[in-house]
């Protein structure tokens, strides 16, 4: 629920920009030397076809130059017989194959690598099957080359547990790793520890030196913190300007000096950028597992009261999470904002502010992503990143999701002509009184439903997939659509994407600002976009907030744009002057 393009107005450099040249080389693994035509993303794959004579046992291809070329061999008469062919396979039997040239099998698809004469290796698709000619028996085989695909695999396998910035873990991996190590600590008895280490005032080097330079901190400072921690400790990226540590064995003399020793590495020399050197320092939440944190959950959020506790003494600090300190004020904190929740419910004080999403540049939307908007007692907004992790945190999101359903439907009751992106927590969706209250409203206005589209982040859903299927099935029957939001940020598997039955992809917005000048980007964007029309689904280009990445996206293939360029969020916009009606009106649109 809270807004994308707000949060680009808001957030650290690592979630903006990405510094090309550092990112394509932290990735060259993954790109390689494109050395045959037809493997770079968004190219037709090189096929060729063969017939294999078993009296003779001689292959001749339809096209000899491809298959030369698939091959890395100078020309087709180097492999002219199975037996020559077959040498080029990397090391292996490929039984089914086998069994097929013996005439045990009909017909046959497999995948193998090729050891090209260059000494490279290259992944081809084969696939083929036994006819009858006048000549004899001949078996036809289509051989396709699957190197780019192989390639791009490889590459979402390893963001699926990779900071792309940085190249260390992930916040997803690293919250597994935290569970995983407060299990073998809880069975061998022993202590460690989870830091939150948090680069200090990030904002100014953005102002003062660019969103690259920043960028370029941020992978300094993880690189740094990496060099000091043990074989058996792991790093993460948490958050834009966050790193999320789990020391494997560790006890409180050990944590102190620790964190000296990280603090040190920070502030020790100038980071060096294009814009010239830059003094960095660090502050540090710490925590001890099992004393003080009993799951990864607990361990993070006792971190990040720690982190707090450290930024207040100054820069370069650190602070150990103490009951008798942080939990009291923590408990103090939570009392007052649910108080302010909860008082602006039943005040009517939430509202709506509606950003358009439109297919192209000066067309007339007729979209719009519902952003939760609360007004203090005051008068005054109250931002959404100050009241929503709170109200996650106390238990009151499934109230605010319920609410703001109720004013999308508000509103799409008095305007026939428009449709409602709505946003929910996996709160909501994981609890099935919360879940089963959200889906009877919809029920109830089904007629409504048709022109509504429900989101989830991308990385909320692969941390409780099975109860966002389930979710998923129940609205889509009442006639809504489906969305994942921020997608790229957590790499859900084809599977995962398959069971979800998605009908919108809304690519994150790090990979759409900028992308007309990054090439990393573009190729990112170009395999979201393979996949989305593969599996039949729209896409929406977040974030998009100058023409140049507006008018590449769409020649790329992008279905909607959205961001400030199409128009900033609004409460009262030209078609709805009063704002999201707060009740129903007397006549509404209801099955």
């Amino acid at each position: 629920m809270v807004e994308n393009a707000d949060a680009l107005a808001n957030s650290n450099a690592g979630n903006q920009h990405k510094a090309d040249e550092a990112t394509v080389a932290r990735h060259e693994q993954f790109e390689g030397a494109r050395t045959l035509v037809g493997t770079a993303p968004g190219c037709p794959s090189l096929q060729t076809m063969f017939e294999f004579d078993p009296a003779t046992d001689s292959l001749a291809w339809s096209d000899a130059e491809t298959a030369a070329r698939i091959v890395g061999v100078p020309d087709a008469n180097a492999i002219s017989s199975l037996a020559q062919f077959n040498e080029h396979l990397s090391g292996v039997s490929v039984e089914e194959r086998t069994r097929a040239f013996e005439g045990a099998l009909q017909s046959y698809v497999c995948e193998y690598q090729l050891r090209q004469d260059n000494g490279d290796q290259h992944w081809v698709e084969e696939r083929g099957g036994w006819i009858e000619t006048a000549a004899g028996k001949r078996l036809i085989s289509v051989i396709r080359s699957i190197e780019g695909e192989k390639r791009r695999e490889q590459q979402l396998a390893w963001l699926a547990t990779n900071d792309e910035l940085t190249g260390i873990l992930n916040r997803s991996h690293i919250r597994k790793c935290l569970e995983d190590e407060i299990k073998v600590l809880r069975r061998e008895n022993r202590t460690g520890a989870y830091l939150l280490a948090g680069v200090d005032d990030l904002g100014a080097v953005n102002a003062g030196f660019g969103f690259d330079a920043a960028d370029t901190v941020i992978v300094e400072i993880a690189n740094r913190l990496k060099a000091v921690l043990g074989p058996n400790d792991k790093i993460g990226r948490v958050a834009g300007t966050k790193f999320g540590l789990v020391i494997a064995d560790c006890d409180e003399e050990g944590l102190r000096e620790l964190c000296v020793k990280l603090l040190n590495s920070a502030r020790e020399r100038v980071v060096e950028t294009d814009r010239g050197g830059i003094a960095v320092s660090i502050s540090l939440g710490a925590v001890s597992l099992l004393d003080h944190a009993e799951d990864a959950n607990m361990a993070m959020a006792h971190a990040e009261a720690a982190l707090d506790a450290a930024k207040r003494l100054g820069r370069s600090s650190w602070s150990a999470f103490s009951e008798q300190t942080d939990v009291v004020s923590m408990r103090r904190r939570n009392t007052h904002m649910s108080d302010v929740i909860l008082t602006a419910l039943n005040e009517r004080r939430i509202r709506l502010a509606f950003q358009p999403i439109a297919a192209d540049l000066g067309d007339v939307p007729r979209k719009f992503e519902c952003l939760i908007r609360m007004s203090g007692a005051d008068g005054q907004e109250i931002p959404a990143p100050e009241f929503i992790p709170a109200a996650e945190r106390l238990g009151l999101v499934h109230l605010l999701d319920r609410r703001v359903l109720e004013l999308a439907t508000n509103t799409l009751a008095v305007c026939p002509n428009i449709h409602l992106n709505v946003n929910i927590s996996m709160e909501t969706v994981k609890d099935f009184v919360w879940a089963e209250g959200y889906i009877s409203h919809l029920r109830a206005n089904q007629a409504l439903a048709k022109r509504i589209t429900v989101e989830l982040t991308e990385t909320q859903v692969i941390d409780a997939i099975d109860s966002s299927i389930e979710f998923v099935s129940e609205i889509k029957k009442l006639g809504c659509s489906f969305a994942i939001d921020d997608f790229g940020a957590g790499y859900t598997s084809f599977r995962n994407l398959k069971a979800l039955d998605i009908d919108i992809l809304k690519i994150d917005g790090s990979f759409v600002t900028g992308v007309a000048s990054s090439r990393e980007n573009q190729l990112f964007v170009r395999t979201l976009l393979d996949l989305a029309r593969n599996f039949g689904m729209q896409t929406v280009g977040e974030w998009v907030d100058n023409e140049a990445d507006a008018m590449l996206l769409k020649g790329l293939g992008v279905d909607y744009l959205q961001g400030f360029l199409l128009g900033k969020p609004e409460t009262q916009p030209d078609w709805l002057p009063h704002g999201a009606p707060n009740e129903p009106p007397v006549q509404s649109l209801r099955a």
